[in-house]
């Protein structure tokens, strides 16, 4: 994380609990609060590090040892610094990519967020799963060629299955992270004991920019409904192909089994 002396500004933020479902809980933040705007110069940028921000924000939540509060609890104010912290990184790695020439496509897979990410992701590894060690790809995602809002969850609950037969039986780190691709958009979900989180740092309206959603473990189905009407609603798309990555971090002690 860079040693910045102060953030541009602390975010505005609301805090809502869904209606039916007071077990999510969604901060949305102000419109400058997002990744095409959170700056110090004060300036709206065309930003393209989605990927980046997230890959940054698992890592950073990891090395800060970050326990989610659950929804019944006010959110995280070490949260939205990190989140901050990464969208800062985010575009100055993006930007520096881009003006040394160094990127064929301004968005970038996971592999190579985490290698320009450099030290900061330093310990993150890609899982690979069975389902992708049996398919003829060189990649550790998983791409669905299926409509998000009726196939996200069981799909990664599919993944979710095979996770707690091995990582977690051979590792003391619980969290995981997932990267969801879709529609050139890039968010996170992280998954602690009793909570999952959703990090998004795009702006989503006129007067809402990123935002943190938190749900209990019960309802990450709901989560995933939720995000599916929320960007079919921002962004009037329905994506029908979208790219899972399930990451997480070595344990220095046991780095040498991992693979």
């Amino acid at each position: 994380m860079s040693d910045y002396s102060e953030l541009p500004f602390f975010p505005k933020n609301e805090t809502i609990h869904l209606q039916n479902h007071p077990e999510i809980r969604v901060t949305f933040f102000e419109p400058k609060f997002s990744q095409s705007h959170y700056n110090y110069q004060n300036v709206s940028i065309s930003s393209n590090a989605c990927t980046l921000i997230a890959v940054l924000m698992a890592s950073y939540c990891k090395h800060e040892m970050i326990i989610i509060n659950k929804p019944d609890k006010c959110i995280n104010v070490r949260l939205i610094h990190l989140l901050a912290y990464s969208i800062l990184d985010g575009n100055k790695i993006h930007e520096n990519l881009k003006a040394n020439g160094t990127l064929d496509n301004f968005n970038l897979t996971v592999p190579e967020a985490m290698k320009f990410a450099g030290y900061r992701a330093e310990g993150l590894v890609e899982w690979v799963t069975k389902l992708t060690t049996i398919r003829p790809c060189s990649t550790k995602s998983m791409i669905y060629m299926e409509s998000l809002f009726h196939s996200l969850y069981a799909n990664i609950k599919t993944n979710l299955i095979e996770w707690s037969k091995t990582i977690k039986n051979k590792y003391n780190n619980p969290d995981l992270y997932i990267i969801l691709i879709a529609d050139n958009r890039s968010v996170l979900f992280i998954l602690q004991k009793e909570t999952v989180t959703l990090v998004d740092s795009h702006q989503h309206s006129d007067n809402k920019g990123a935002f943190i959603a938190v749900s209990s473990t019960e309802k990450f189905n709901i989560l995933c409904l939720w995000y599916s009407h929320i960007i079919n609603k921002c962004y009037k798309c329905d994506p029908s192909l979208y790219e899972l990555s399930f990451l997480y971090f070595h344990n220095k002690e046991n780095s040498q089994q991992a693979s």
